[in-house]
């Protein structure tokens, strides 16, 4: 009898085993032991894991430790990493070097080969001592984001549990575009938009420069109405806005704190529509037939003034790639004119070194001079930029969709917070339309470089607060991160998601709330 109870006994615990077990997604369970610690709970969620027993616990005699071979390249790194644990447990690790990792330490290294994780993403490994291992400082500094998000979410403040990861971006570019022409933005808020961009592992803040109000070009007192632009150098006398702008040296403080958060600050000085602060400053450049926020393609003068214009603030930016605008010129205008001046401004700005992107306006803006593919297609709008039709031409694009990606605040049109729910569950980068799959690309079709979504404060700043614009980011950004970091995540509801979101909280140092 007794073995028959024993017998009976590991039926009725084993299916309690298998039940508990059935509740737990397959891609979270390992081959090897059902006692592995499972995927912490981290956004965007981590590509590979391979769990262990047992958790790494931080304690007060904690070090930063630098691999000498690379100390010179990861000490801004670990400077930041050492003032985010400090805000988040208060223990503050000191910064040395060493190439052995002990115990109890964090250990920071570019030594890996891995080309798997490319130039974003790290290796983690948690045992005795947590070592952060990644091919570029930034792809350090995204595991350091993951180690704060799962301290942060750990009850004490310091476990760590035991395993391996392998965590990279699905998609290269994950933006966020916001207006700062129609609504000045201070430079300290848009410190903390960087630092809550780069915890969900968003790599490009596109600041959009100038702008004007709605409908105001085709005004008798044009000239009057409300624009601005937003870069201020002595050599452009009264071209910035009197309610707002910044210096080189703002400028270039705000790229330096980007740089240390693994973001790029991408300008955009929108041309040749959106301008009527330009034609404000150079009325004779308005265009003489259509609205007075297009400048005039046909008068030479126009692009020696918008070369002086990128010439005085070029060498502000270090991003890699500039912005040209190019959206919304008058449609029934020349669009031959239209396609010159893009190629120009093209050419133009890699003469200077960058590459460029520019708004999806050429299925509108229909001619029969060819534009230099090499641009890359901010595409939102399927009308304006027919985004198929676009990658049969051969651009790279971003899918900045307006129906799906657009927040105007206090408006009645697109989105005033976006649809996080639907993102979560039906989009991807390489849909630009929800209800008709012919405007869609494929999965993994390489001419997709990412996706961006947009503030754009059409009601201006007297409208539009710094709260409202926060308070619409903060739902998105992990979203979005999720999405193009990681990629569809089927086995986390979006209920089971937003918990996360909750738990893991905000950045350290973020003034967010």
């Amino acid at each position: 009898m007794r073995k028959r109870k024993v017998f009976w006994l590991v039926i009725v615990f084993g299916g309690m085993a298998l039940a508990l077990l059935s509740l737990i997604p397959l891609r979270l369970l390992s081959p090897i032991s059902f006692w592995q610690n499972p995927p912490p709970l981290v956004v965007p969620a981590l590509r590979e894991w391979h769990g262990e027993s047992g958790s790494f616990v931080l304690s007060s005699h904690a070090y930063i430790l630098l691999d000498p071979l690379y100390a010179k390249q990861l000490h801004v790194t670990a400077q930041v990493f050492q003032e985010d644990l400090s805000l988040e447990t208060g223990i503050t690790p000191p910064i040395a070097t060493s190439s052995n990792p002990g115990l109890g330490n964090f250990f920071l290294t570019l030594q890996t080969r891995n080309d798997l994780i490319g130039d974003e993403g790290y290796l983690l490994t948690i045992g005795d001592s947590v070592t952060i291992n990644a091919r570029t400082t930034n792809g350090v500094f995204y595991g350091t984001r993951t180690v704060l998000q799962i301290l942060q979410g750990a009850p004490d403040l310091a476990s760590i549990p035991k395993g391996s990861a392998v965590d990279y971006p699905q998609y290269r570019e994950r933006g966020f575009m916001l207006d700062v022409g129609r609504k000045f933005i201070p430079l300290g808020l848009l410190e903390d938009y960087v630092r809550l961009m780069s915890w969900y592992k968003f790599n490009d803040l596109q600041l959009h420069f100038n702008d004007n109000a709605l409908n105001v070009g085709n005004q008798p007192n044009w000239q009057h109405q409300y624009a601005a632009f937003r870069l201020d150098s002595p050599a452009l006398p009264g071209l910035a806005a009197p309610d707002g702008s910044y210096t080189e040296q703002q400028i270039l403080d705000l790229e330096q704190f980007a740089s240390e958060h693994a973001v790029t600050i991408t300008p955009e000085i929108d041309t040749p529509a959106h301008d009527l602060a330009l034609t404000q400053y150079r009325p004779a450049l308005a265009n003489p037939k259509y609205s007075k926020e297009f400048l005039n393609l046909n008068d030479p003068e126009t692009y020696s003034f918008v070369d002086s214009l990128w010439n005085t603030f070029l060498p502000w930016f270090t991003a890699p790639q500039v912005a040209m605008g190019m959206d919304e010129y008058d449609s029934t205008t020349d669009a031959n004119k239209f396609r010159e001046y893009i190629n120009y401004y093209d050419d133009f700005l890699r003469q200077r070194g960058k590459t460029t992107r520019m708004w999806g306006s050429l299925s509108e803006m229909q001619g029969s001079v060819k534009v230099h593919n090499d641009i890359v297609i901010e595409d939102w709008d399927n009308t304006w930029s027919n985004p198929v039709d676009m990658a049969r031409q051969g651009f790279q694009i971003i899918n900045a969709n307006d129906n799906l990606l657009y927040i105007v605040p206090h408006a009645n049109y697109f989105h005033d917070y976006l649809d996080t729910r639907l993102l979560y569950t039906s989009w991807e980068p390489y849909i630009f339309d929800l209800n008709n799959p012919a405007m869609n690309l494929q999965p993994n079709d390489p001419h997709v470089l990412g996706g961006m979504f947009a503030v754009w404060n059409d009601k201006l700043g007297n409208v539009v607060s710094d709260s409202d614009i926060t308070e619409r980011i903060k739902p998105a950004l992990p979203v979005l991160g999720e999405k193009m970091w990681t990629g569809p995540t089927p086995d986390t509801n979006y209920t089971q998601f937003e918990q996360t979101v909750q738990q893991i909280g905000l950045p350290p140092g973020a003034h967010l709330t």
